[in-house]
C-alpha cells in the first residue's frame, strides 16, 4: 500500500520501468481486510485470502497538487474521494482499478507525515510518546519525508489504493525559518485494469508485486 524506494545503487541500460506496465502480475496479500472484495476472497473456512492479478492497459496519469503554507504551519490532504474540505478524489471507483500513484515534492522548507486511515501514525516508534508532532520542535521530524527523500522528478514514493479503501491523509507542514513557503506535491497516477486470475499458477506467483497492507507496514 505504501513504498519508498531506496535511490539505486547502479544503473542499467535500457532502464527499468519504475511504474506498473501492461502484463505485470500484482499480488494482494492476505491481509488485506474481507470487506474490500474487489481484492480479496474468502474461502469455505471463512478464511480471508489476497487476490492475484494481472494488468492490463495502464494510463500514467500526471497531476500536481500546490498549497501556499505558512511557516510552522500545516495542511492536511486526504487522497480518498470521501467528501471533505481537504479531500482530492485521488481513489479509483471503479471494481478493477487499481491506482498507482508515485509522489514527489519539489524544493521547499517542508515536512511530510503520513497517516493510513486518518489519525494513524504510518511511521512511529515503539515508545508511547514517539509519534510525530508538528507542535514539537523535535518530533515534528519523526518519519517525516522531506523534498530530498523523494525529489520531483526522482519520484520514490509509492501509494497503492483500491476502491473504497480506508483515506490516506498527508499532513504537509512548513517548518520554521519562513513566513511562508509553495508546497508542490507532483504526482503521477498510474490507472491500472486488473484482470483476476482465480486459479494462478506459482510462475505468476512469483512474479507478481506484493501489495501490503497498511497494518503489515506498521505493526503496532
Amino acid at each position: 500500500m505504501l513504498e519508498v524506494k531506496t535511490m539505486p545503487q547502479a544503473t542499467v541500460s535500457p532502464g527499468i520501468p519504475g511504474l506498473l506496465q501492461e502484463g505485470y502480475y500484482v499480488k494482494f496479500s492476505d491481509a488485506w481486510p474481507a470487506t474490500l472484495t474487489d481484492v480479496v476472497w474468502t474461502d469455505a473456512n471463512g478464511q480471508t485470502h489476497g487476490k492475484l492479478f494481472q494488468v492490463g492497459p495502464v494510463n500514467p496519469t500526471p497531476y500536481d497538487l500546490s498549497y501556499k503554507i505558512p511557516g510552522n504551519d500545516f495542511r492536511d490532504v486526504d487522497f480518498s474521494n470521501v467528501v471533505s474540505a481537504i479531500n482530492e478524489n485521488l481513489y479509483p471507483t471503479n471494481t478493477r482499478t487499481l491506482y498507482e500513484t508515485a509522489i514527489g515534492f519539489k524544493k521547499a522548507n517542508m515536512l511530510a507525515t503520513l497517516y493510513i486511515p486518518a489519525g494513524e501514525y504510518q511511521k512511529r516508534l515503539e515508545q508511547a510518546q514517539m509519534v510525530p508532532n508538528q507542535v514539537s520542535a523535535t518530533l515534528r521530524y519523526l518519519g517525516a519525508i522531506k523534498p530530498n527523500d523523494s525529489p520531483y522528478h526522482d519520484k520514490r514514493l509509492y501509494f497503492y489504493s483500491v476502491r473504497n479503501m480506508e483515506p490516506f491523509i498527508m499532513r504537509l507542514m512548513v517548518d520554521n525559518g519562513v513566513d511562508w513557503d509553495k508546497v508542490v506535491v507532483g504526482l503521477v497516477v498510474n490507472k491500472c485494469f486488473l484482470t483476476w486470475i482465480s486459479e494462478p499458477k506459482q510462475e505468476q506467483l512469483s512474479k507478481a508485486k506484493l501489495i501490503r497492507y497498511y497494518s503489515e507496514i506498521r505493526w503496532q
